[in-house]
């Protein structure tokens, strides 16, 4: 399905009148927020798509389930991706499907859910995996692209049980399915990388830490997690030390360096860890982390691309990142580079999504 503009219909449930409408944000939250990251199967919205009536039913269904909860009002509405990241030159508007966005007001706190397209598929032009998976094995019966939509990024802020409860409902009213999205050491090193050439190194706020672990047994005593704290002031001298040098050279050859199974074992059951994407055709520069590499090869005589390293959070001024969830900083208004990061950043995790392998 070729990525669309969608009309900005909204529709909202307010059981107890306007006062709850004006408690009811004007535009999604990304910036500055928390979000657990999850994955989502392409929406089966059928031959009427989502139109104001349709969503309007569906905030109705959502009340529905919620009952019992202080709920005191509900909001479903198609957005812009650009109106919460910003209009970039890079992407033209009306190539980016909009997205759909979930809001829930209680007593004293709003929470929200938003599903974003697959930004990294609307940059390349390629036709969706989902798509050609879908056409493959439905070959036999008749089926419509037109009817279903594909948001696969899930970003949920609110209580874990409610998180339960959105995921069941949207797996009943679109009939997908919703999983956790587990970050690993690939989509962080690409987003930290991604953001320095995005918006370049943070010269000032707090330090940068990257939290690493191990893919050890668990019956087995020895360190667990280890954390490297770099100063602001300081990043700017890895970066420059990695661009000058280059790659890291390997002088001694590993039993896995060239044994994917073996590569795997170590790695353990993420498709994002194990560091072999470094050895493919098109070997990605990042002068950074081949640095870093340098500097605690040199200095704890660890090796940071072994394959059972894994990075498990990265965060910095601008943002953090790890495994299953993200918060993006911003400080006063949106400026060009902090827009191309913010897309740098979803397309990142969009790619992550609809990896093949991760495919739900």
């Amino acid at each position: 399905m070729a990525p669309r503009k969608s009309p900005a219909h909204a529709a909202t449930v307010a059981p107890n009148g306007p006062s709850t409408l004006d408690a009811i944000q004007a535009t999604p939250p990304f910036f500055n927020t928390t979000f657990s990251t999850h994955r989502v199967s392409p929406l089966f919205v059928g031959p009427q798509g989502l139109t104001t009536s349709r969503l309007e039913l569906l905030a109705r269904r959502l009340r529905d389930t919620l009952v019992g909860d202080v709920v005191r009002g509900i909001q479903i509405r198609r957005f812009q991706p650009q109106t919460i990241l910003g209009e970039t030159p890079s992407l033209d508007s009306e190539e980016v499907e909009a997205g759909l966005w979930v809001e829930i007001c209680h007593e004293n706190s709003a929470y929200a859910a938003l599903l974003l397209p697959s930004l990294a598929e609307s940059a390349d032009g390629q036709r969706p995996s989902w798509a050609t998976s879908l056409t493959n094995t439905m070959s036999k019966t008749q089926f419509d692209q037109k009817q279903f939509i594909n948001l696969p990024l899930l970003l949920l802020r609110m209580p874990h049980g409610l998180k339960t409860v959105i995921g069941e409902w949207l797996s009943t009213m679109f009939d997908c399915r919703v999983s956790k999205l587990t970050l690993g050491t690939k989509t962080l090193i690409n987003v930290w990388e991604g953001w320095i050439s995005s918006a370049g190194i943070p010269s000032k706020g707090s330090d940068f830490v990257m939290t690493l672990a191990f893919n050890a047994p668990a019956t087995e005593p020895g360190l667990r997690t280890l954390e490297i704290a770099i100063s602001p002031s300081d990043l700017g001298r890895f970066l420059r030390a990695g661009q000058a040098d280059g790659s890291r050279q390997v002088t001694v050859t590993a039993p896995w360096e060239h044994d994917p199974r073996e590569r795997r074992r170590l790695a353990g059951g993420n498709a994002d860890d194990g560091w072999a994407w470094r050895h493919g055709r098109e070997q990605p520069k990042h002068p950074f982390t081949e640095a870093l590499a340098r500097y605690v090869d040199h200095h704890l005589a660890m090796n940071l691309f072994h394959p059972s390293v894994r990075v498990v959070q990265i965060s910095c001024g601008a943002f953090v990142l790890a495994q299953s969830r993200l918060k993006v900083v911003k400080a006063g208004d949106i400026t060009p580079d902090l827009t191309r990061a913010a897309w740098m950043f979803v397309t990142q995790l969009g790619a992550r999504v609809c990896d093949s392998s991760s495919l739900i």
